[in-house]
């Protein structure tokens, strides 16, 4: 399986840094993808809000060195409000994704954050457009601000739900302050700022590539986890599981010792031999043989769940030949168990429409201590199967076998008529 990913990954035509052609990411891909780059987005805003808070601190406490520091409060507090706002956002976020649900509400949440943050950083820059000064503090508010503002812009950049918003808040909130800035100073200060978002712009598409590409990897590596796992698990079935009726194989009955988990000492096994299933093949087809080993196999399924207990089970030996373990001491009660199934398969002849003597069951039946091995009992119920099969098919036989059990005689028990 593997390397038939891999084949299929390389290829397929085209294919870029993450391994895989943008054709074969279907829309439950691109969702991921978009949890994965949300995620890191959010981590990002938990682990940087103590500096995100201390960084705007450290901007209005510099600006308190201009001549119009009272202007800077209104635009501080607002600030502040965005960044309680945008964390609460991001929280939820966190929340929603760790327990895969729907976040397409906080998406929206996240675009009115992305406005309120950017217009809460152009309205701290509004002071020194409409009050310019070569004040150095002024610089250095300038500079911050800046440098802030980029850093959102490119952690932001990977989701444009996001990004676009803060971006447009921004330069529609600093427009309105060139607007009302003296004219020599937003002629130059108007196309700087267009330059300097132009530069921050083409390095943070340059990060969100970078982060789509990592989301698209490690989409592309849990989605190869979970078929490796996948395959792992089937691997691990068939190992012990038959893979036409889903019961178990040969191998499990006598590699895992399955009746060791028994309750009594001793329980019961017996072999269940389809009558002239040949016939239905050569007759029928395979097609309808599979069909109904598959549907007998589901009977003696049916048929152990109707039991008490759940250590009782039934395997496929092969062919048309099962083995049943039933979790039940009292030889009566062994053999009334083996004739309802007998009876059963009967039955599912006969709503098969097949001709009178095919595909019913002939039994053998032995007791298994826990001391001795299945194939021990096996053997004693192969020979009750052949006594069976002997007397005329389509019966229940019985092989003692164990010295506790030698008052009941051995031979066939005859369906009643």
């Amino acid at each position: 399986m593997v390397r038939r990913y891999y084949d299929r990954v390389h290829n397929n035509g085209r294919t870029e840094i993450s391994g895989l052609p943008e054709a074969d990411r279907d829309e439950g891909w691109i969702a991921e993808r978009q949890y994965e780059v949300l995620r890191a987005i959010s981590e990002v805003e938990k682990r940087t809000l103590l500096a995100n808070i201390l960084g705007t601190a450290l901007i209005v406490g510099i600006a308190q060195m201009l001549p119009n520091r009272t202007a800077f409060l209104f635009p501080a507090l607002f600030r502040f409000i965005a960044i309680l706002l945008t964390a609460i956002v991001y929280e939820r976020m966190r929340r929603e994704i760790s327990a895969s649900r729907s976040i397409q509400r906080t998406i929206t949440a996240g675009m009115a954050v992305g406005v309120l943050g950017g217009s809460s950083w152009a309205l701290l820059l509004m002071p020194l457009l409409l009050e310019p000064s070569t004040h150095p503090a002024a610089f250095l508010v300038f500079g911050g601000i800046m440098i802030c503002v980029s850093l959102v812009v490119t952690n932001t950049s990977s989701t444009l739900h996001i990004w676009a918003p803060f971006i447009f808040a921004f330069l529609a909130t600093g427009g309105i302050g060139l607007a009302a800035a003296p004219t020599d100073f937003a002629l130059v200060m108007g196309p700087g700022l267009v330059l300097v978002f132009a530069a921050v712009s083409l390095f943070s598409f340059g990060a969100a590539k970078q982060r789509i590409v990592a989301a698209d990897m490690l989409v592309q590596n849990m989605r190869l986890g979970e078929e490796l796992s996948e395959a792992l698990s089937q691997a691990e079935f068939l190992a012990t599981r038959d893979p036409l009726t889903g019961l178990y194989n040969r191998r499990a009955i006598f590699e895992h010792e399955l009746h060791a988990e028994a309750l009594c000492d001793p329980g019961h096994m017996m072999i269940i031999d389809v009558d002239r299933f040949k016939r239905v093949n050569d007759k029928f087809g395979h097609d309808r043989g599979d069909r109904l080993l598959i549907a007998i196999a589901a009977s003696i399924r049916d048929g152990l769940r109707e039991l008490d207990g759940d250590t009782h089970f039934a395997a496929r030996l092969g062919g048309e030949e099962f083995a049943v373990f039933i979790d039940v001491p009292d030889v009566d009660d062994a053999i009334a168990i083996a004739e309802k199934l007998r009876l059963n398969i009967e039955n599912l002849a006969s709503e098969e429409k097949l001709p009178v003597g095919l595909a019913t069951a002939s039994i053998g039946l032995s007791a298994l201590r826990k001391n001795e091995t299945v194939g021990d009992a096996l053997q004693r119920a192969d020979d009750a199967l052949y006594e069976a099969k002997s007397a005329g098919r389509n019966q229940v036989c019985y092989n003692p076998g164990c010295p506790y059990s030698l008052s009941r005689p051995a031979g066939p028990h005859r369906p009643e008529t």
